[in-house]
């Protein structure tokens, strides 16, 4: 099914995250808007962010919504399919009237019912949408998309998507999705050892500190980003940063 150019709400559904865009008739971005959802902590955040998104971005009454997702990755759900299932429904339980399509990758866009069947091409293809839009409107290139944790590399050509890999665990062994990200990502998984006064010191493998705290002290950090707790659910200030870092 495909989606109409003409009052349309995009919407992301991370696992942190719930980013949702606005499109006015004239095909223009008129709204955007990133709110926390840390859904690991339960199904009613996402309704929670939902309610939050549309209070901030308003809701035109004949809005057609557009779905991408990553959130049905997080331990809430036994496994994928029933993350994509569970997240479909609460789209559709909010937005009953409306017209939906769930972005299926390769498949495009798919109705919801079309979508649960295609559970495995839903999950986590919000990369592949953003890279078929370049590819589109761009003869060749290399997407860089920077998230809160993760960061996707994806090449195009001649209006197709160049990825080898589709799945995240394929991705990764192709080093196309790297857990490396603005905000969330433990500095454990960005490097083993650093320099320190010194000499190389290997990094501690706990949860005590993020990028985000790396760039708050360069100076880096983009305003509006670092919407979830800190590591140690601290101040977010140079100090705090600089205390969680050592």
């Amino acid at each position: 099914m495909s989606v109409p150019r003409e009052s349309i709400l995009g919407w992301d559904l991370g696992g942190a995250h719930i980013k949702a865009a606005r499109m006015d008739s004239m095909g223009c971005v008129n709204a955007v808007v990133q709110w926390p959802c840390p859904l690991w902590l339960g199904l009613d955040r996402l309704g929670q962010g939902i309610d939050h998104v549309i209070e901030q971005i308003g809701a035109v009454p004949e809005s057609k919504h557009a779905v991408t997702m990553t959130g049905e990755l997080v331990d809430l759900f036994p496994d994928r399919v029933t993350g994509v299932r569970q997240l479909i429904a609460v789209m559709t339980e909010h937005f009953a009237d409306k017209q939906m399509a769930v972005y299926a990758g390769t498949s495009g866009f798919l109705n919801p019912d079309g979508a649960i069947m295609a559970s495995s091409q839903v999950a986590s293809a919000n990369w592949h949408a953003s890279a078929s839009l370049a590819a589109r409107h761009l003869p060749e290139g290399l997407l860089v998309d920077i998230g809160s944790t993760t960061t996707d590399l994806i090449p195009f050509s001649a209006n197709a998507v160049l990825a080898t890999g589709y799945s995240d665990h394929q991705r990764l062994s192709q080093e196309e999705l790297l857990y490396t990200g603005v905000v969330r990502t433990p500095l454990m998984a960005v490097a083993r050892r650093v320099p320190f006064h010194g000499d190389w010191t290997s990094l501690m493998a706990e949860h005590f500190a993020t990028t985000a705290d790396i760039y708050r002290l360069t100076g880096e950090l983009p305003q509006g980003v670092d919407l979830l707790p800190s590591a140690d659910n601290g101040e977010k200030t140079e100090a705090g940063s600089a205390r969680r870092l050592a």
